[in-house]
């Protein structure tokens, strides 16, 4: 299992869009990736509520945060995302991942995304190609 604290590290280390958006990881344990991301006004659309590509975005990292809970290095391969409610009046939103599979090559993530209020905003469905597996390893050398 990968050590919780290098995905933060890595997660928090990288210089790029996670940044621009502000987001943290709030929870982490196996299979489980809980995390935030303020409102600002760069992320909100003309109608002032936040940009659905920001709420997607949330989605994907969270979901991928939790995936590298196993230690192995993923990569989205599909994800899909039903919005529910604006995302506005509230000084965050909170995405929650939980693991619905973990298998030799895919995982798949349930990410839901809510207000500050608990008000659920939109849900999706991750899909992650596992790139680099323990298992993978172990039959090369094995």
């Amino acid at each position: 299992m990968k050590n919780y604290d290098e995905i933060r590290n890595h997660f928090y280390g990288t210089l790029g869009f996670i940044q621009l958006l502000h987001m943290k990881i709030t929870e982490l344990s196996e299979g489980y990736c809980k995390g935030e991301m303020p409102l600002r006004p760069e992320i909100l659309n003309p109608l002032g509520t936040v940009h659905g590509g920001c709420t997607f975005a949330l989605a994907d990292t969270i979901g991928g945060s939790a995936a590298l809970t196993h230690g192995d290095s993923i990569v989205t391969v599909d994800s899909n995302i039903h919005y529910l409610a604006p995302a506005c009046d509230t000084e965050k939103l909170v995405a929650e991942a939980k693991e619905i599979k973990y298998g030799s090559t895919i995982a798949v993530y349930e990410v839901n995304v809510y207000k500050a209020d608990g008000t659920m905003v939109a849900t999706s469905t991750q899909s992650y190609f596992i790139i680099s597996s323990k298992h993978k390893d172990k039959d090369k050398t094995g």
